[in-house]
């Protein structure tokens, strides 16, 4: 980012909020300890300016990187997909951590306008050795492809999950999307590129099992998940607020 930019990171830097993200960011060491809802604010700013002259400078510090792919988010919201694309490419490889990842990539609002375009882009992402490529390509699956009904739109969570939710195959088919099948699919193996990826997949499975759950549960049942993946997702199934206690009975006896 520009001299400019980065001096106005720094002015918003809290020290006690670095030393609070920093520990949820193991290995990061270039962290000021801006706030989420600055950097957005600032991001939304620059995204109405000239935000190519900054990406065309490089970054230093943790929240320049976060800072960049939050500007990339806004401003790409004004082209066509292709062109979008172009930019998401080239930050990509910058992400490192799980919350840049995170941060940046739910919110990315333009992988929503054309989804078969969305799908076909994260393919490579899905075949990487990289954790944090894999986790880019899991987040955008879970955040903009996962929850789309068969008329593309998106869906609301279940309010609660009883156990016969679980038998409701036939009537989840005619809900889902397109989407729903290639994703199963697409992360039924083992994920061995490190833990960050295995906690995305995890993560997706849950939120699909919220989603659909009796075909989330199939799912489960007949999957090739590595057990690290697998286990962390059935805990997370656990934590959530939505399945009644018998189903998290239930999905404590599926633990390997």
């Amino acid at each position: 980012m520009k001299e400019s930019t980065r001096q106005q990171l720094v002015l918003l830097s809290e020290k006690k909020y670095r030393e609070f993200s920093a520990a949820l960011v193991p290995g990061e060491e270039k962290m000021l300890g801006v706030r989420l809802p600055k950097l957005r604010e600032m991001a939304r700013k620059l995204a109405k300016d000239n935000w190519k002259e900054e990406l065309a400078t490089e970054d230093f510090y943790f929240e320049e990187i976060m800072l960049r792919g939050m500007v990339i988010s806004y401003a790409t919201m004004r082209m066509e997909p292709e062109e979008a694309m172009v930019y998401i490419t080239d930050f990509i490889p910058r992400v490192n951590n799980w919350s840049v990842c995170d941060s940046v990539f739910m919110k990315m609002d333009i992988l929503k306008k054309n989804r078969d375009l969305t799908w076909d882009f994260i393919q490579p992402y899905l075949r990487s050795r990289d954790e944090f490529r894999v986790r880019v390509a899991l987040v955008i699956m879970m955040a903009h492809l996962l929850r789309c009904d068969s008329n593309g739109k998106k869906m609301s969570r279940f309010r609660n999950i009883t156990m016969s939710d679980l038998e409701n195959i036939d009537a989840e088919k005619e809900k889902a999307g397109k989407y729903l099948s290639p994703i199963f699919e697409k992360i039924n193996r083992s994920f061995t590129e490190g833990y960050y990826a295995h906690m995305a997949a995890a993560w997706l499975v849950a939120e699909a099992f919220c989603c659909f759950p009796a075909l989330t549960n199939r799912f489960l049942n007949e999957s090739k998940l590595d057990d690290v993946t697998y286990n962390k997702a059935l805990q997370k199934i656990i934590e959530s607020k939505i399945p009644e206690d018998e189903v998290k009975c239930y999905i404590r006896g599926l633990k390997k």
